[in-house]
């Protein structure tokens, strides 16, 4: 539910639509996405997003075999595909291996267990290319899995040490290897393996952004301030869509455990807002920051902000769905249902969204409100059927509408896949103290309550209530 809000400052759309038709272009939206899923995924298939990590990207033209293999591969004709393919890398030997390339076009279009077969396959016939090892290791770091994760990057580096194929792909391995090797190394906060990993990253590509970026966290977790601010300002100079480098170090600050966090991070922020006050980013950023501290002064600066910024950036994403979760957290449900809706016609799939707005409208006493909010949540659930968040949203509006039978099973499905935000954690723990079970109950509010996360604990103040009243 609230991930969201965890990465707010990297996201962004673009589109507006009327109020009237937005309900209508949610629900068709939803119907079309159940129907073709497939087909969706497929439009990012290209010659470029197979082999230009391979190849000279101004030589794709020639590439005409694969660009039939592709077109093959789309009208399901994989036989086809995999000839032409075939016939392809016999051209061009530097070529990743077919069935690797076969892996590529079955991810990108949605069939992700024909694309682990291919894989493996890959891995069996050509057990010195780092490639499918290397994607197996993105694919567990991703899904949570870090000690997997670990221990196929280091069998990709070493896999890299020893490749003589493509010079580019021996490059592009390294980087990539690198990358998610000190990811895992900052996911256990060994700092020092994380640098070590993307300062070797940074000597083979010094314009990588992401990484001077990366680097610049990493260094904070350090202290050593200077030398990390140093890398947020060379991010920002490669990538101009890259965090300002005043608004990356007052995050950093408030990551920290340091005494003088908060003055540090106000006096990033308002330096970063100096610059320009109505900078989209830069007021995500620090509204999410004042928001989150809960109290009513930092609550209202956010609003202010929040109003100026919306004017200046008219139909933006984050701007509209933090205007939306201020006017919840101060009351004002009527400005904050209008901004969810404004979000969800700019982002009609977007689990987030939805979920605020079904959360928002189950406690209104309005019953055509209260009906709504099943209809976001059911979709919700659909949409994001391995989202924790969303099964707990379904389950809690369930359990307010006397739907307790329903509501169990939904909450049993959110709570095996795991992972919930500390909102869904009180969620659950508000239906397991009105059914009596006090003690699993103070044990999710405290594990809530004590995590440090960098988004928004929209219920902090209720799940504190509430755990103070078990006692």
């Amino acid at each position: 539910m609230i991930e969201l809000f965890r990465r707010l400052s990297t996201q962004g759309l673009h589109i507006t639509i009327s109020r009237r038709i937005g309900m209508a272009l949610v629900f068709a939206t939803f119907a079309a996405l159940a129907i073709v899923p497939g087909n969706v995924q497929a439009q990012g298939l290209t010659t470029q997003a197979l082999i230009g990590d391979s190849v000279d990207t101004t030589s794709l033209a020639r590439y005409t075999e694969v660009d039939e293999a592709i077109k093959r591969f789309m009208n399901r004709d994989v036989l086809a595909a995999r000839q032409f393919l075939e016939a392809a890398k016999k051209k061009d030997a530097s070529l990743p291996p077919v069935d690797l390339l076969l892996a590529k076009m079955y991810f990108i279009g949605g069939n992700a267990a024909a694309g682990k077969s291919s894989l493996e396959k890959t891995a069996a016939d050509n057990p010195d290319d780092p490639e499918a090892t290397l994607i197996l290791a993105d694919q567990a770091l991703q899904q949570g899995r870090t000690i997997e994760a670990d221990a196929l990057y280091d069998k990709g580096l070493a896999l890299t040490t020893k490749f003589n194929g493509s010079a580019k792909r021996k490059r592009n391995f390294e980087i990539r290897a690198r990358a998610g090797h000190a990811a895992v190394a900052q996911r256990r906060k060994n700092w020092d393996t994380a640098v070590n990993d993307l300062r070797a990253l940074l000597k083979i590509d010094p314009d990588n952004a992401a990484a001077h970026f990366r680097l610049g966290q990493t260094l904070f977790m350090l202290k050593q301030y200077q030398e990390g601010y140093a890398e947020f300002e060379q991010a920002k100079k490669l990538d101009k869509n890259m965090p300002d480098k005043d608004v990356a170090t007052a995050s950093m600050y408030d990551q920290l455990k340091v005494e003088d966090k908060a003055a540090q991070a106000q006096k990033f922020f308002d330096r970063a807002l100096a610059s320009n006050k109505t900078d989209d980013k830069t007021v995500t950023a620090y509204a999410q920051w004042l928001i989150k501290s809960g109290n009513p002064q930092s609550l209202a600066k956010a609003e202010q902000m929040l109003a100026d910024a919306r004017k200046a950036n008219p139909g933006n994403l984050n701007l509209l769905i933090l205007s939306g979760v201020a006017a919840r957290m101060g009351q004002k449900m009527k400005p904050a249902e209008d901004y969810f809706i404004e979000a969800l016609g700019i982002a009609p799939a977007n689990g987030d969204v939805i979920n605020q707005l079904a959360l928002l409208l189950i406690g209104q006493s309005d019953t055509t409100k209260r009906e709504r909010a099943l209809q976001f949540a059911g979709m919700s659930s659909q949409l994001n059927s391995q989202s924790a968040d969303a099964q707990i949203t379904l389950a809690w509006v369930l359990y307010q509408l006397g739907r307790v039978v329903d509501a169990e099973a939904a909450l049993r499905s959110g709570l095996q896949l795991g992972n919930l935000s500390p909102d869904s954690s009180y969620l659950v723990a508000k239906i397991l103290a009105d059914q009596n079970k006090a003690e699993p109950a103070k044990q999710i509010l405290k594990s809530a309550l004590d995590t440090e996360s960098p988004g928004i604990f929209i219920f902090r103040q209720e799940a504190q209530n509430l755990l103070t009243s078990l006692k």
